[in-house]
Parts: structure tokens; sequence; C-alpha cells
């Protein structure tokens, strides 16, 4: 609840948007993780993050200012994107191409829930006193350490496919038989995978699109949906939606069912499809509350709702679809990228939301996030690859390589 660190801190408009805007400012250094990753494997980075997540979560108790509170912000953020760049990576490759999608987009479900469980819990511990804010921001150290203690005791193994594109083929062949049994097989490695990993690489003939697609979907996905989640109250009061707890609670109500509808519906349409609709059905949404701003109040909640529920489905496509854009070689850097450059839209929709609201009106801001999504919809209709084997015309071909989704990652003999 950073709105509850408004006076003790002594911030403004400026300050709220900065810092709210700071964790996502530190996601960009993802692209900086995804080439170490690439480079030295996942397996030390994953088990590491949230060890150091922890100690930075707790020193947010002690800041005593706002530029202190900013800087912390940041490197909280590049401990996420560790766990969103290897993490990402380490699942889809440890799983079969007809597990990997499925599980990646369950995640989401499970974020979800404990996006909106944060709501709530921050909303319980403003009753704390004085020195709320200050256990609000501390209380994510209580589940990262939980997640340090269980990666340290599952001692979560080295990628087998990171592996073979390094050269280490039998250690690979000997993971890949002891965590999954004697009958899987390594990965196929294509040719030249063992070469150097180089940024560059991204923004080739070869894998540019993909890299762009990735950015701008993801870049104008999170501008309205962080901006807005973290900013309820502020936009709520200024809308004049009634009660702000009242309306919270059913925007993160409606989170939660969008998450779980964007599950369902995630494998049984196209890649493209979903892309589109997700960014489509929110803006109209959003455009319906800005023109029917004088409806009655159950109005513009429905609407609201709606939003809120078309954002919660289009993140289901953050995990399985940016891996999918890239090879197994760049994968992590190709994830880290795609992250870095998602999160200046991310950065912008927290940093400028609550000063357009402040500058301007609640419909404005709403009139921005609309435009957003509207690019991000037209953008990904033009050039987004369909990267799902169920739905892709088998004579089309994607300008970026990646691994056959006809062949497994780890995948059994037979299958092959």
């Amino acid at each position: 609840m950073l709105t509850q660190a408004f006076e003790p801190l002594g911030l403004n408009s400026f300050w709220m948007g900065l810092i709210g805007a700071g964790t996502l400012i530190g996601l960009m250094g993802s692209i900086v993780v995804g080439n170490l990753a690439d480079r030295m494997g996942r397996r030390i980075l994953f088990n590491i993050d949230m060890i150091l997540f922890t100690v930075i979560s707790l020193a947010q108790f002690f800041v005593v200012g706002p530029i202190s509170l900013f800087i912390l912000r940041i490197a909280l953020g590049l401990m996420i994107a560790i766990d969103y760049t290897v993490g990402s990576a380490l699942l889809t490759e440890w799983l079969p191409d007809k597990w990997a999608d499925k599980f990646q987009s369950y995640l989401i479900i499970f974020w979800s829930i404990g996006f909106v469980a944060s709501y709530f819990v921050g909303s319980a511990m403003v009753n704390l006193g004085n020195g709320a804010w200050k256990w609000i921001f501390m209380s994510s150290a209580l589940l990262s350490v939980v997640a340090a203690i269980v990666r340290i005791v599952l001692n979560i193994p080295e990628s087998p496919e990171w592996l073979t594109t390094v050269g280490k083929k039998d250690e690979a062949l000997r993971l890949v038989h002891a965590q999954l049994g004697s009958d899987y097989s390594l990965p196929i490695v294509e040719q030249g995978e063992s070469e150097k990993v180089s940024w560059s690489e991204l923004f080739n003939e070869h894998n540019r699109i993909n890299t762009l697609v990735g950015g701008v979907f993801y870049g104008c996905q999170v501008f309205p949906y962080f901006g807005v989640s973290i900013f309820i109250p502020i936009l709520v009061k200024n809308m004049n939606m009634g009660n702000s707890g009242t309306s919270g609670t059913i925007y993160n109500i409606f989170v939660v069912v969008g998450a779980i509808v964007g599950v369902i519906l995630f494998d049984r349409i196209s890649r493209r499809a979903f892309l589109m609709t997700t960014f489509y059905v929110p803006a109209i949404a959003v455009i319906g509350m800005i023109l029917l701003q004088k409806a009655p109040l159950v109005i513009t909640i429905v609407l609201f709702s709606i939003f809120a529920l078309g954002m919660a489905a289009s993140v289901v496509a953050e995990n399985p679809y940016r891996p999918e854009l890239f090879s197994a070689r760049l994968r992590a850097s190709g994830v880290g990228a795609v992250i870095a450059i998602s999160r200046i839209g991310a950065a912008l929709g927290t940093f400028l939301l609550p000063i357009i609201v402040d500058r301007f009106s609640a419909y404005t801001a709403l009139g921005v996030c609309a435009a957003v999504l509207i690019v991000g919809g037209v953008f990904c209709q033009l050039y987004a690859p369909e990267t799902s084997n169920k739905f892709k015309r088998k004579e089309e071909k994607l300008d970026a390589p990646y691994c056959d989704p006809n062949v497994s990652r780890t995948g059994s003999k037979n299958e092959r």
C-alpha cells in the first residue's frame, strides 16, 4: 500500500509514481540477467535470488526517505527480473513441449492469487499504526524466505537443454536419466547452438520481429495493468465509484477470475487470437467507462470488472509465449530482453498514472490506457507469430528459430 507512505515520507505525486515504478525499473535489468543465464546457466541465479530478495525486503523497514526506498525498490525489481527470466527458462526447458505451456499458464493463477492476496493483506495491515507502511513493505520477506528455503531443499538441477547448448551433453544426459528416467533422452540442438551468445542476435533478421513482438505485447499489456492495479484507491476516488475498499475488492476478485478464464482459453484458441482478444476487450471496457462516466454506478463497476478480467486473462500469455519466441540458446537472453523492453511500459504506466490523475483527471488516465491497449492489439494483429503447433499451419515457418514443437525439449525416446 504505497499510499500509506504518502505522509510519513512526505511524498508528492512525482515520488508516488517513481517509487511505484521502482521495481519495474529494476526489472529492466532482466536483459543483463538473461545474457548471464545463457552464459553461466540457470541454476545458480535461480537459487540465490530469493535469498537476496529477502534481505532487501527487510531493509525497507529502515528507510528514512523516498530516495532510499526508491533504490531498494529498484533492487527488488532486479531480483524479480532474475526470477522472471531464469525461472521461466528453467521450467520451459525441463518439461516436454506438450506440458511446458500448460504449466507456465497455470503459474499465472498462483501469481494472480498472490497479487490479489497482497492487496488484502496490505489493507488489513493499515491498522498497525503510524509505521504500518514499513511493515507492509517488509512483509514480502515472509514468503520470499519460504521460497528461498524450498529452493535450497529441493536443490533444483541445471537445465539439460542449456547444458546441451554449451557442449556438456554427458552431464545433461546424466541429469535427464536421474530426474526423469532412462526412457528420456537429450533435446535436439540446432547446428551452431554452442556458439557464444550475443545480444545483437536478438535483433538480427531472424529474431528481430519476435523480440519486438515480445517486448511490445508485454509492454502494452503491463502499462495499464500495473498502473491501475497499484493505484486503485486514487483512481476509484477520482471516478466517484463509491467506497474505494469495496471497488478495490471487486476489481481484485475479477483479477483472480480473469486468470482462471485465461488459463481455460489459452490452450483452446490460437496464440494470436488470445493476444488480440485480451487487448481489445479491456480497451472496449475502458472506452465504455470514459463515454459512460455519468451512467449509473453499477454500469461503471461492470465495465471496471470486465477490464480487470480481461487484463488478468492477458497475463496468462506472458509465461508460455515469451520462451516460445526464442531457441534454447537464446531463450534466457530473449526473455530477458523482452522483459526489459516491457518494463518501459510498466514503469511509465505506474509513474504517469498518479501524475495524470492529479493534473488532469482519472478519465484522462483511462484514455491513455485505452490508447496503449489498442496499439498493443494492432501490433500483435500485424506481427505476432503463431507459436502454438496446435494452430500453426504446417507450411508456416517463423522467422525466429526455436525448437520444433513436435519434438519434446526433454522428451522420451518413444516421443521422438
